[in-house]
């Protein structure tokens, strides 16, 4: 498995986790939670933004690579 699908499972998997956590919320007013709403939410960004960080080397290495095939 490649890192970005890796990191795609995982993003999917804290979305799922942060709607939980927010139905939990609002359907079980009181029970507190409120902390794993910012914690889900903190992981869903640390991994989107190292998934575009990723995309963006594979993109800058691919256009290299078609540089490189053009200029020879």
């Amino acid at each position: 498995m490649s890192k970005k699908t890796v990191l795609l499972i995982m993003y999917v998997l804290s979305v799922m986790f942060f709607f939980r956590s927010v139905f939990r919320i609002l359907f079980n007013e009181g029970t507190g939670g409120y902390g794993m709403v910012i914690v889900s939410a903190l992981v869903m960004t640390f991994v989107l933004l190292t998934y575009l960080k990723e995309r963006r080397k594979e993109k800058e290495q691919q256009e290299a690579e078609a540089v490189s095939k053009f200029s020879n």
